[in-house]
Order: C-alpha cells, then structure tokens, then sequence
C-alpha cells in the first residue's frame, strides 16, 4: 500500500513538473514528440522506482496505419505500453478521464480521443480516430474495452474493428502478461517483479471480409502469448 501511493505521489509532482517545463516548450513548437518524451522518461522513472522490469519480445511496426491492440489486465497496462511503443501514438479513452485535473490536460494536448457513452456518440469518435490513422496517427487500444478482474481475456469489443476496417489499418497484436499480479484492478497494493510484453506480426485488416472475422484473429494472437492462465 505504502510503495502505490509513493508511485503515485511522484506520479502527480512529475506531472506538475513536465507541464511546468514541457507545456511552454510544446506550445512554441506543437511538437508532439516534446510530451512523450517527458512522459516515457517519466514512466521508466516510476517503473524503476516501483521495480518493475520490462521484457520485450518482438519488435512493432513503426510505419503505416498502425493499431496496436493489447489486453488489458492493470491500470499498468497503459503507461508500460506508451513507454515501449515507438512514435506518438494516440488511445481511445473514457471521457471521465478527461476531466480528471492534470490528467485531462495532458491527454487533450496528447489529441487522445474521447468515447463518449452511447452508440451515436461512439461512432463519432470512431471515426475521428480513422481519419487520424489515414494522416498517419498510430493508435493503442485495449479490445476488451475495460480491466480484467482475474487478469483472463475479456469478451473483445467490435468498436476497435470497425475501426480498423474503415481506416484499412495494419493491426498489431499484443500480448501483455504480469501486470495483473503487481497491481490487480480491485486492489491498491503494488508489487515489484516482472512484466512481458510480446508484440506478434501485424494484421491487415483489408484482408478481412468483416469486423467479426478480424476480431477472432486478432484475438486467437493475443491469446497465444499469454501463459496457459490467462494472466
């Protein structure tokens, strides 16, 4: 309990400090590539103070219109993905999030794009994310839609498929095994150990007839790469 609300006391000062510093910088450039690298070298900060480490297997595509697409065990999950993937890739998130103070922030000067609740809504941001990808913005998006309770794969989402399709994006499979064992959803307590994150051969999503299709390959990758668990 003590080493999570350490991680995320310095989490917000970091926060603080890279808008102090980072913000004027960004504002004169509109350089996205100014945030990330405040925020990747602020994630492998927390990581090592938290003793998490890292193994990465595989290498991911950095050119295209790229989604990457992971489970999603841990509120982990997110800031070890930003952190090892190439580029400035933008995310899919929940609106509320974007109300959080400081968070918000970020993530609106980061262009994330915002799901709202309800179908209408939803398909809105669907497809202000395809015309992202077309100019060549790569996207990270958890399939299931929300956090494990037991770290197990989750129903996938059609939305992200839909996506994929109306963009003819490449889909880049990820499997991310570990992060449910030092920080469960439903829990406060954060351990140290280690995290693998395996990336698996990108999917054309043109090559499929339809969103149910592309969803059950895309699923059967990620599935492989985890333990026999699930987690």
């Amino acid at each position: 309990m003590i080493r999570f609300w350490l991680i995320a006391i310095v989490t917000w000062f970091y926060m603080l400090l890279g808008m102090v510093f980072g913000l004027p910088v960004y504002l004169a450039t509109r350089n996205l590539q100014v945030l990330y690298f405040i925020a990747r070298q602020g994630i492998g900060l927390l990581l090592w103070l938290a003793g998490i480490r890292v193994r990465i297997m595989g290498k991911p595509p950095r050119a295209g219109r790229l989604i990457y697409m992971a489970n999603h065990q841990s509120y982990l999950d997110p800031p070890i993905l930003l952190w090892a993937l190439p580029g400035c890739p933008s995310i899919l998130a929940k609106q509320e999030l974007f109300r959080v103070p400081g968070l918000g922030l970020i993530m609106r000067l980061g262009k994330l794009v915002p799901v709202p609740r309800g179908q209408e809504a939803a398909h809105a941001s669907i497809d202000q994310a395809a015309e992202m990808l077309t100019a060549g913005r790569p996207f990270l998006v958890f399939p299931e839609g929300t956090r494990s309770t037991d770290g197990r794969l989750l129903p996938f989402k059609t939305g992200v498929f839909v996506l994929a399709l109306k963009a003819s994006a490449q889909v880049v499979p990820i499997s991310l095994s570990g992060t449910h064992a030092l920080l469960p959803s439903n829990r406060r307590r954060l351990r140290s150990g280690q995290v693998e994150l395996r990336f698996h051969p990108p999917i054309d999503a043109s090559a499929y007839g339809d969103k149910e299709e592309l969803l059950a390959v895309t699923r059967t990758a990620i599935a492989a790469g985890l333990p026999p668990s699930g987690k």
